[in-house]
């Protein structure tokens, strides 16, 4: 039985989108999603890059407080630090980071950040399955081995690693951090052909315990939920927000849903129904979520869909 554990409620949100696949320069900005700025002189200066990962700064108010916590890393080292150079973010604020899970697409480019804070001895909040050696291994036969973040790359005294297999509470109680997700629905099975390493040998790893995302109450309009690649299910996830909190309002839902490939083409219709009943404000899925899942949702959340891409800001 998971005890009700609602984040502390704050009167604004801003999510800046600082690594993902999609980016389009052209995107107009709406009243919630503040898209890429062009000035007069656009092509005097460097624009954000779009890399097969997931990187966003969450920045909560409440009151007098203020609070940034970084939410995964990227890729690649040069990709998240052209990003943030080319969206003028400073990380100078940020007051905790969290990985989603382990993948590379999520924790390769911690290495950049942690050199460009420095000596802060920033707390890095992750499950300890993160650091797990893991490879798919395809119908085919091929395997594609899949790099693990390594805590000595880190440096000492620029990290505070914390191991947390529970939820996590952040900066004043701001923000949840899930732990590891209740497995719910019936179609959301998982990653068949992912396995990971442990001791010393390889075994199946389907359900990639280690997935987690990050809750945010906003006063009066619900829940914010943030997935890095939602390898738990996006339904899982809301519906486990919901349990977690006690709140049933989701305000938005944002980032991978994983609903690309063949693997996950047959369990769109249910993904997308589910989320009509649940009927979010907002939903902006991105990253691993796939462009026949993308178009699904759009046709299927019409009024609650927002297009993603790398400098969106929203505003919530």
């Amino acid at each position: 039985m998971v005890e009700t554990l609602a984040p502390t409620p704050v009167d604004q949100v801003d999510i800046s989108i600082i690594v993902d696949n999609n980016i389009d320069l052209l995107m107009e900005s709406t009243e919630v999603a503040k898209r890429y700025p062009l000035d007069p002189k656009p092509f005097e200066k460097i624009f954000s890059i779009g890399e097969h990962g997931f990187s966003a700064l969450i920045e909560v108010r409440s009151g007098n407080k203020k609070a940034q916590v970084l939410f995964d890393a990227g890729i690649s080292r040069q990709g998240i630090l052209h990003n943030l150079d080319a969206q003028e973010i400073d990380l100078k604020d940020v007051q905790a980071i969290v990985l989603s899970h382990g993948h590379a697409d999520h924790a390769m480019g911690l290495t950049g950040v942690i050199d460009r804070l420095g000596s802060h001895n920033m707390p890095l909040i992750l499950h300890p399955d993160a650091f797990l050696e893991r490879k798919l291994v395809l119908p085919t036969g091929d395997e594609i081995q899949v790099p693990a973040p390594n805590v000595a790359d880190f440096g000492r005294e620029n990290v505070q690693v914390i191991e947390e297999v529970g939820p996590s509470m952040l900066v004043d109680d701001m923000i949840l951090v899930s732990g590891e997700v209740d497995r719910t629905t019936d179609f959301e099975t998982g990653f068949p052909v992912h396995f990971s390493r442990r001791t010393d040998h390889w075994e199946p790893d389907p359900l990639i315990m280690d997935d987690q995302f990050a809750l945010i109450n906003v006063k009066d309009k619900g829940l914010i939920v943030i997935t890095g690649c939602g390898h738990s299910g996006i339904i899982n996830i809301i519906r486990y927000a919901q349990k977690l909190t006690g709140i049933q309002k989701i305000y938005a839902a944002i980032g991978g849903f994983h609903l690309t490939g063949g693997v996950f083409d047959k369990i769109i219709p249910e993904t997308v129904s589910a989320l009509a009943e649940i009927n979010p404000t907002y939903v902006m899925p991105g990253h691993c979520t796939g462009w026949t899942a993308l178009h699904a949702i759009a046709e299927g959340l019409p009024d609650a869909y927002i297009a993603n891409s790398v400098g969106t800001k929203l505003m919530l």
